[in-house]
């Protein structure tokens, strides 16, 4: 087991990462790296049949991008958050193995963006949350993550009020709008989610990872140039008026002042 910022558990074939990052699994740059680490090792390592992802945290899977370590950047860094998330959710994604995401309490913002890379997300009954909030920060998800969601979903007015409104969704919610696979119960949920994985390693790994490329291909075509119009569409909003009164408001604990 190794320690840190992400928790390495190696369970037979399953690989499990726990985030780590008391009190609310911000994504540091530490983390964000860390995360890349760990996951370049499971693809370099053919012993690991599944990855789960979950928290060490029983309240969050996590909150988001930190973004007052991001503002202590000077202007031309901040972007570096953003392509460092993507970076993570890509490699995640492109992960020839099946992947969990555990979502045991509230998966906010880029926490959400982390577990909408993983194959299966498995949401805890009582406590598991899920939110794409950015518009309340004068921010957006950017147009491969909105493409990904609205892939995902038999519910489009659902996931306009996830979208539009910044709407938390509650397990149940979240199921019906098609975003989370599974809900399992609160209580025993790591175990359950863990019994869910060792089942996923048993598929065929070559059929499986051919099947999960042709998805990937499907869904995002022309990929890169989505990926580089995210990035875009982040720098732009990011260093906009919206953006500051947005993020100045959290950190204020007060609400926003839209001119």
């Amino acid at each position: 087991m190794s320690h840190g910022p992400v928790v390495r558990q190696d369970h037979d074939a399953v690989r499990a990462l726990l985030l780590n990052r008391p009190p609310s699994n911000n994504l540091s740059l530490a983390l964000l790296n860390a995360l890349i680490e760990e996951v370049e090792a499971v693809r370099a390592d053919p012993r690991v049949r599944c990855l789960v992802l979950g928290s060490a945290l029983p309240k969050y899977f996590s909150s988001g991008l930190d973004l007052s370590e991001m503002l202590s950047l000077p202007d031309g860094q901040r972007p570096e958050f953003f392509h460092r998330l993507m970076r993570v959710h890509r490699a995640l994604r492109d992960l020839s193995c099946p992947t969990v995401a555990a979502v045991g309490g509230y998966a906010l913002l880029g926490g959400f963006i982390l577990t909408l890379a993983c194959d299966v997300r498995c949401i805890a009954e009582e406590s598991g949350r899920v939110s794409l909030s950015e518009i309340r920060l004068g921010l957006s998800p950017t147009t491969p993550l909105i493409r990904l969601v609205l892939a995902a979903t038999g519910r489009p007015g659902l996931v306009k009020e996830l979208l539009l409104q910044g709407k938390t969704l509650k397990a149940s919610e979240a199921l019906a709008a098609g975003l989370v696979d599974d809900i399992l119960p609160s209580d025993g949920f790591w175990d359950a989610a863990l019994h869910k994985a060792h089942q996923l390693a048993k598929v065929p790994p070559r059929a499986y990872a051919s099947v999960k490329r042709a998805v990937r291909s499907a869904l995002l075509p022309n990929e890169d140039e989505l990926w580089a119009q995210g990035a875009r569409e982040f720098q732009e909003l990011f260093s906009g008026p919206e953006a500051r009164e947005g993020i100045a408001a959290m950190r204020e604990k007060r609400k926003p002042r839209w001119e």
